[in-house]
């Protein structure tokens, strides 16, 4: 398991780059595609994103902090979205829940193969963001 709370180390992730690629596309679309307003709202927000490795079990997760097992349940029991990421050899679900009043958010992407029960989170479709600033973020500049 790996917790990134920084939105740059996301392409240093060992994933499938077809994942890679959905994952960032997810990521950056609720602020309108723009890599500069996901990094400053991740930062001003603390959101992040727990990675669950195949060779996570249930077990295992009792290891993290408190937590981080809060919310990985709480992404398990209360999803706000949960999308599909395909790629040719696995597929991977990315799950998200709103953890503040503000809109700061807990991604938690797992691939179908885990042997956590956090694999088994349903596919439920995409809510926009309650919060203007999230949905309408302004971009002067994209390097995407």
């Amino acid at each position: 398991m790996k917790v990134i709370k920084n939105f740059n180390l996301i392409n240093e992730l060992a994933l499938p780059e077809q994942v890679k690629t959905a994952l960032n596309n997810e990521l950056i679309s609720p602020f309108n595609g723009c890599l500069n307003t996901t990094v400053d709202i991740w930062s001003e927000y603390d959101a992040f994103l727990i990675l669950l490795e195949e060779s996570d079990v249930d077990s295992s997760l009792f290891d993290a902090d408190e937590e981080i097992q809060y919310f990985i349940q709480r992404m398990i029991d209360n999803p706000e979205f949960v999308v599909l990421l395909n790629d040719d050899a696995c597929h991977y679900l990315l799950a998200l829940s709103v953890i503040t009043d503000a809109g700061g958010g807990c991604y938690l992407l797992t691939p179908l193969t885990s042997l956590t029960s956090a694999s088994s989170v349903e596919e439920r479709p995409v809510h926009q963001s309650r919060n203007p600033r999230l949905t309408n973020a302004y971009c002067t500049e994209t390097s995407w």
